[in-house]
């Protein structure tokens, strides 16, 4: 019976351990913490970056879709404005700017001061290459005279 007795007494008494975390051990973590998101940020704002232009890019394609429908369907030709800063109209994210490569252009270089591409009455138009850049990321569209769709990254 004296053993029982010590068991009970010993469970009734608080015990010497605590729960939690320490100061040490929190600050271990938030330092790790800190240093992968240091280090993912640059990716991240990459990503946040080319998904400006990509956004950019979707609307460009869909404008020159809605222009070329519109062309043929009214019988009217149809002239795109082609800014640096801008394609018809849709301004580019900051820091990105516009070069083009016509049909008669060896290379891609910035659009002269009033420079149009036309979509003529059945929806036939020069061929063209856009370059979207922002420095580090670009994007290319090129255009097929035909249909006014994106060609496949492989068309050459």
């Amino acid at each position: 019976m004296a053993r029982m007795e010590i068991l009970k007494i010993s469970a009734g008494r608080p015990s010497l351990s605590q729960e939690g975390f320490t100061l040490l051990e929190i600050i271990i973590v938030l330092g790790l913490v800190a240093i992968l998101t240091a280090a993912a940020l640059p990716y991240l704002m990459d990503s946040f970056s080319l998904g400006e232009g990509e956004r950019v890019a979707s609307s460009i394609t869909e404008r020159v879709a809605a222009e070329r429908t519109r062309a043929m369907r009214s019988g009217e030709g149809s002239r795109l404005a082609l800014r640096t800063n801008s394609f018809a109209g849709i301004p580019l994210p900051p820091g990105w700017t516009l070069q083009v490569r016509g049909l008669n252009d060896s290379a891609l270089r910035d659009p002269e001061r009033d420079r149009t591409w036309t979509i003529n009455a059945a929806g036939i138009c020069e061929p063209l290459t856009l370059r979207l850049g922002n420095g580090t990321r670009q994007l290319v569209l090129s255009f097929d005279p035909l249909t006014g769709q994106v060609l496949p990254d492989d068309h050459d």
